[in-house]
């Protein structure tokens, strides 16, 4: 990305998708820029000195119970603008971003995609689909788990850290893939401009959450959890989502995603009841791996 102006991407990005809340540079240096796990890989077209597509890779850091390791792009900001489609723009995109992928050292991309755009990448870019994981909204207990809850604020996650309650370093990974985290991607990320966040304590997790409204009903949304003793798993989230709901003045918990050290219980929402179903799909660049995630949320990706 070396010639790539952001101001020229933001004005894609918000002439395509017309968000409530409009992407600015601020926003796209956050993601593109300073991800400890490296700048962002993309594939973009210009024409007539304007940016007409775009798509970034933000390198995600997966490793299993062997200890091996692979550096997927997350697929964001697929865009192309109105007047330049129907020209296959959508493909060279896409190539592009496997160009710039492979030359940031990215083994492949995982794609976090609606039900409407994972067909076409699947079927007319050869990607594979991974089974999909549940939305659900999570079961309450009677009985809540008293929380210490922060609002998290410019570099506040990174006073809470010192007090060393975030030991990543100990976190035993699945057979399969899962999300390789530290504090300092934690702080990355939770740094998101613009963005709500909440992160609830207590002795055997710290729970990340924010909330939304949908139709006029408030909602809250456990985007991640972490259990904090790998020994006492796994841990049952309904007294934790009790006290999250309790926080949020709200009797609706929603997650989406796979957690292998809790138990997620809830009632599982169908897809077509919910407002956007996501698929899951992966490309390999130079060859084909038996990847499965055993673990993601919605934390892991950009959708929050």
């Amino acid at each position: 990305m070396e010639n790539l102006d952001l101001l020229l991407t933001a004005q894609l990005l918000n002439g395509v998708f017309k968000p409530k809340t409009h992407v600015t540079v601020e926003y796209l240096e956050w993601q593109y820029l300073k991800n400890p796990s490296g700048s962002a890989c993309i594939g973009y077209l210009f024409e007539a000195n304007k940016q007409i597509s775009n798509y970034a890779l933000i390198p995600k850091i997966f490793q299993n119970y062997l200890g091996e390791r692979i550096t997927l792009g997350i697929g964001v900001d697929l865009a192309v603008s109105p007047n330049s489609r129907g020209k296959g723009l959508f493909r060279k995109t896409i190539e592009n971003s496997y160009e710039a992928g492979i030359k940031g050292n990215l083994d492949g991309i995982l794609g976090v995609a609606n039900s409407q755009s994972s067909p076409r990448m699947t079927e007319a870019m050869g990607w594979r689909k991974l089974p999909s994981f549940d939305f659900r909204l999570l079961k309450l207990s009677r009985s809540e788990t008293a929380l210490k809850t922060f609002q998290l604020q410019s570099d506040q996650f990174k006073k809470i850290a010192i007090e060393g309650v975030f030991d990543f370093e100990t976190f035993e990974h699945p057979s399969e893939f899962s999300p390789a985290w530290n504090r300092e991607l934690l702080e990355w990320r939770l740094s998101r401009p613009g963005a709500d966040y909440y992160l609830h304590t207590c002795e055997s997790a710290f729970i990340v959450s924010t909330k939304i409204s949908l139709k006029g009903l408030k909602i809250a949304l456990l985007l991640k959890a972490f259990p904090i003793d790998m020994n006492k798993t796994p841990i049952p989230i309904a007294p934790i989502a009790s006290g999250v709901a309790k926080y949020h003045k709200t009797p609706f918990v929603a997650y989406w995603g796979q957690n292998q050290y809790f138990e997620m219980n809830g009632l599982k929402v169908p897809r077509k009841f919910q407002p956007s179903p996501l698929d899951l799909v992966v490309h390999f660049f130079e060859r084909n791996r038996d990847f499965e995630l055993k673990e993601f949320e919605l934390l892991d990706f950009d959708a929050f």
